[in-house]
């Protein structure tokens, strides 16, 4: 009769090391996600500061050339400023749409959970967590009997 506790004790801490070592293991890919979805953060600031820079610079130049132009230049220059602001506003959604397809790709590359897999894979830790508690119970009053 002792060595079947022992056996089922040995069983249930097998079955504790396992799921400790999916929790780590869930918890490394959280951390994974996080640390990815931080550096894509600092991608796409970067990107707009750029994009925003390069507009900037564009609208100085057309300021500069405006001033030296007559009252027709200066409807045409305003025109096509209007123009290009449009268009640079049409480039950088256009940047952070490429951006971010780029960047699920990586993620999805390198196999890095959604937060659907995440919250998917806490779930069956909590439900095996729960079950391995009621196990380690069961022994005890196994135990004590």
């Amino acid at each position: 009769m002792t060595e079947q506790v022992i056996v089922e004790e040995q069983t249930t801490e097998e079955k504790v090391n396992i799921i400790q070592a999916a929790q780590e293991t869930a918890q490394k890919a959280l951390h994974l996600g996080i640390g990815a979805a931080d550096a894509a953060r600092e991608e796409i600031t970067s990107l707009l500061e750029k994009a925003q820079k390069d507009v900037s610079e564009i609208l100085e130049g057309f300021i500069s050339r405006g001033e030296n132009l007559g009252a027709e230049g200066r409807k045409r220059v305003e025109e096509t400023v209007e123009t290009n602001l449009k268009q640079a506003d049409e480039n950088v959604t256009n940047i952070r749409g490429e951006f971010e397809k780029r960047v699920e790709s990586i993620l999805h590359r390198m196999n890095v959970p959604t937060k659907a897999d995440i919250d998917a894979l806490s779930k069956k830790i909590s439900t095996l967590t729960r079950k391995v508690n009621a196990l380690a119970k069961d022994a005890k009053a196994t135990k004590a009997n």
